[in-house]
């Protein structure tokens, strides 16, 4: 199994690093790996209006294949400059499904993954998802 760690990714500039600190390793199936947007974020933002992500895995149900779930929130906050208060005005979020059959070779697995993970980090799908339309 994977070791728990902090995950650095790319801003949207495609220049400037962005850490996603590792907050709550996974405590076994059905128990989400949490990541939080917490280096670099404003102290002044509240925890639950940060950036997270979160990965979780379980058996399908007869047991045939892995299920691999990831799920990221960006909310959107804005200060009541009445209150001084943060408040999520709304909240992007990207969901992940996959299904890991577990009769297939591993480096099949591997191919699989890497590939769909790599298209789905693509310039083509991120302009796609950010547009919220399709290529057309």
């Amino acid at each position: 199994m994977p070791a728990m760690a902090s995950i650095t990714v790319k801003k949207a500039d495609d220049v400037t690093n962005i850490v996603y600190d590792a907050i709550a390793p996974s405590a076994g199936d059905t128990v989400p790996a949490i990541w939080r947007q917490d280096t670099g974020a404003s102290a002044a933002i509240p925890l639950g209006h940060r950036a997270m992500a979160w990965l979780k895995t379980l058996w399908n149900g007869p047991r045939t294949a892995r299920r691999v779930l990831f799920e990221y929130k960006r909310p959107y906050s804005t200060l009541n400059t009445t209150t001084n208060l943060y408040a999520i005005a709304d909240t992007l979020v990207i969901k992940i499904d996959g299904i890991i059959p577990q009769g297939m070779p591993p480096a099949e697995i591997n191919e699989g993954v890497f590939q769909g993970a790599n298209l789905f980090a693509s310039a083509l799908i991120k302009q796609c998802t950010a547009a919220g339309y399709s290529a057309t």
